[in-house]
């Protein structure tokens, strides 16, 4: 009995020490960025696809760290990387407010919004945080938790704003030491270690939504990106509210004009010919 106790009070620390900041899943098998990307045709990238289809999100907190969990289709590891994957290679930029700036000079790339940090997820112990005000550079930790889910910790004490309100913009491509910015580029035709595809950043899925003018495909042709966030995660679609009291309104007015609804649930009542019957 007080083993099982003591497993209990274990249990509800952990749960209750545990905070879930945001969490999104991204559509499966759309890693072909802005629509047409095909993989390189090195063996290292068998089975050339799911490598960098980025299915899930999340973002955490316990004790001192912000755990950022990145999951995929398939995770390999053909050059043996000490952190347990090699391909994927990860930029999350993270908006905190009115903080920041819009522009990435590296890839010349613009946000709607300002970001304040950005995460490099990558091998060989290339993982960093960056501010976006002096561009300082601090080494982090990220690890494969498993065959499909990357890990990034991030300590507490190197950040000075609440985590609480962050939007993220997450874009995936693939290292390469001697890439721009460390990213394999994207080509107009495929070869051995380039991907084929008419698109101008080497992103070969980002965090978005399935449809509208957020999608992935919308965002990498415009070249605008989006930071998703939990409010818009959480928030139904205002039309879908209007349906329930519009339809009531209908079914009042037609009535009131004189419609009659005949469903088929009630039977005609027979004609009696015999009186008293």
């Amino acid at each position: 009995m007080v083993w099982f106790l003591i497993f209990i009070l274990t249990f509800l620390v952990r749960a209750d020490g545990l905070q879930n900041l945001f969490e999104m899943a991204d559509r499966s098998g759309d890693d072909f960025g802005a629509g047409k990307i095909t993989y390189p045709t090195h063996q290292a990238f068998a089975p050339y696809r799911d490598l960098f289809d980025l299915t899930h999100f999340k973002v955490t907190k316990e004790g001192e760290y912000l755990f950022f969990d990145l999951s995929f289709s398939q995770i390999t590891n053909p050059w043996k990387a000490p952190e347990g994957f090699f391909h994927q290679h990860v930029l999350i930029f993270i908006n905190t407010g009115s903080e920041g700036i819009n522009y990435y000079a590296p890839l010349l790339m613009s946000f709607k919004k300002p970001y304040r940090y950005v995460i490099r997820v990558a091998p060989w112990s290339l993982s960093s945080l960056r501010f976006s005000d002096n561009e300082t550079i601090i080494p982090i930790r990220a690890e494969t938790l498993n065959q499909r889910t990357i890990r990034v910790y991030l300590p507490l004490n190197i950040i000075n704003a609440s985590y609480n309100d962050w939007e993220y913009a997450v874009l995936v491509g693939a290292y390469d030491p001697f890439g721009l910015d460390l990213f394999r580029e994207v080509a107009p035709k495929n070869s051995a270690w380039e991907f084929g595809g008419e698109q101008k950043w080497p992103f070969i899925d980002i965090l978005a939504p399935s449809f509208g003018n957020r999608r992935q495909e919308q965002q990498l042709q415009s070249g605008i990106f989006i930071f998703q966030s939990s409010q818009s995660q959480s928030k139904p679609s205002w039309w879908w509210l209007l349906l329930i009291p519009m339809g009531f309104f209908s079914v009042f007015f037609l009535k009131r004009s004189g419609f009659k609804f005949d469903l088929g649930l009630k039977k005609p009542r027979s004609e009696h010919n015999k009186k008293g019957t």
